[in-house]
């Protein structure tokens, strides 16, 4: 366990959930939103040896987060820091939209600089593109893993 509470990317908090325990990772900070997570939907009856391999798995969704604000909180606990994984280190393109209308919606598209938007079906790489960004709520981030909420079958 972390005896620190100041978050760093690479940092892993333990979640609490009603099926176990499971982890997330810090993988990126932004000026705006601060932190982006990985939340990973493996449970675990003890912490694991090597958090490496963890971090290395596809994780369940990745979001926008205040984390700092629930570790401090005692909502979660950091327990390590390893280095984020490639493929999860290059800040995540965001989508949205205000308002589904089928094929007809128009989406809107962020990857912590620059914006766009589209106006036609998203492809299937764009339907895996996470939510946001957004600021879920600590008890609503615990409600998506136990959910196994999918951004590309919950969130079309």
């Amino acid at each position: 366990m972390l005896k620190r509470k100041t978050i760093q990317v690479g940092d892993i908090f333990q979640i609490l959930t009603s099926e176990g325990v499971c982890y997330g990772q810090v993988i990126n900070t932004n000026s705006k939103w601060k932190f982006v997570v990985a939340v990973f939907r493996e449970f675990f009856a003890k912490e694991p040896d090597d958090f490496g391999l963890l971090v290395n798995t596809e994780p369940q969704f990745i979001t926008t987060f205040l984390i700092q604000d629930a570790v401090r909180q005692g909502l979660f606990t950091l327990v390590a820091n390893v280095s984020v994984s490639k493929r999860l280190a290059e800040f995540p393109v965001f989508r949205g939209t205000n308002n589904l209308k089928g094929d007809d919606t128009m989406w809107f598209f962020w990857d912590g600089q620059n914006e766009w938007k589209v106006h036609r079906p998203l492809s299937d790489a764009e339907k895996k593109y996470p939510v946001g960004p957004s600021l879920p709520s600590a008890p609503l981030l615990v409600e998506r893993i136990e959910k196994d909420y999918r951004v590309e079958r919950d969130y079309i």
